[in-house]
């Protein structure tokens, strides 16, 4: 039986391409996308764009006009004291936040990650910080660090203090008090990241550790800890990312103060913005974007490095 031969449709393989590229299945996915980036354009993008026209001019905000001034901006906040202190600052909130950030979260998850009766109650109550307004959450702190306060009267007990002290008030305690309600506000959240990491590790992994012998210590060293590195990066890099924009718990409790002891850079922006000098503070949220970005790539590094390293 003679076929007679297909004849095939004279389509280049480039139309074809073309033709798949813009099909459906192609498009779909973006026309998802469409409406968060148009948001983000609008109201991250476009304010990045103007802050970086703003930092190289002299803009006078009332007028709208500015003029070209090159990098003296930026010359003027790094000859800035306050600049600096703001900066030290920043990194003090970090280095004091991050490992409590990181290390406490897990700790909860593994515990409410157990089979235990009432389990479910206490996952609401650590999630509960999350969900409470910042305003409420600094009202209630302001209330227990006050001198007729819980905290001030726990600490008169234990000998650390001679009288009653509001830890917010003084320049030496002030820094850390804030940090403690950034610490508590997100525990519930960061603690939810690592109950999900918990969850997908394979059960018959700690039943051989148990044959094995080994302690609960050593299931969590050994198994839990390494196993949870992608929650680890993840917690990690929000954690910076949200510690170089702290202002909130700030500007509620302490406003900066005392004396510029709890001044973030972006505190320091927010100041230069309200004294409308709107070219130094977007010099200095340039300085703050770049950082953030910085930081969050070296932590992600050091983490994918460990990640290798666990592999091998």
């Amino acid at each position: 039986m003679n076929r007679e031969p297909i004849v095939m449709k004279n389509i280049s393989v480039k139309s074809a391409r073309r033709q798949r590229k813009w099909s459906g299945a192609f498009l779909t996915p973006w026309m998802f996308l469409l409406p968060s980036i148009v948001i983000l354009g609008l109201f991250l993008g476009y304010p990045i764009l103007e802050a970086f026209r703003w930092s190289f001019l002299d803009y006078k905000i009332i007028a709208g006009t500015g003029e070209f001034v090159g990098l003296a901006n930026f010359q003027e906040i790094f000859a800035d004291k306050y600049f600096w202190n703001a900066l030290i600052n920043t990194i003090l909130f970090l280095v004091i936040v991050l490992p409590l950030n990181v290390f406490l979260p897990m700790i909860l998850a593994a515990l409410v990650n157990q089979k235990i009766r009432g389990v479910e109650t206490f996952r609401i109550l650590y999630y509960l910080p999350v969900i409470t307004p910042m305003v409420v959450a600094a009202l209630m702190w302001k209330m227990l660090y006050s001198q007729n306060g819980i905290i001030a009267e726990i600490l008169l007990f234990l000998g650390i203090f001679d009288s009653p002290t509001n830890l917010l008030v003084q320049s030496s305690t002030a820094l850390v008090a804030v940090s403690a309600i950034t610490v508590w506000k997100g525990l519930g959240y960061y603690m939810i990241i690592y109950l999900a990491g918990l969850q997908s590790i394979p059960k018959d992994v700690y039943e051989s550790a148990e044959i094995d012998g080994a302690s609960v210590w050593q299931k969590f060293t050994k198994i839990t800890v390494p196993m949870l590195t992608p929650s680890i990066t993840l917690v990690s890099v929000m954690t910076i990312i949200a510690g170089m924009k702290v202002f909130e718990e700030i500007a509620l409790t302490t406003g900066g103060g005392p004396a510029g002891a709890t001044t973030t850079l972006v505190m320091y922006i927010y100041e230069k913005f309200n004294s409308l000098d709107v070219s130094i503070a977007s010099a200095a949220g340039l300085v703050l974007l770049v950082l953030a970005i910085g930081a969050s790539l070296l932590q992600m590094k050091l983490t994918s490095k460990r990640e290798d390293d666990l592999r091998a």
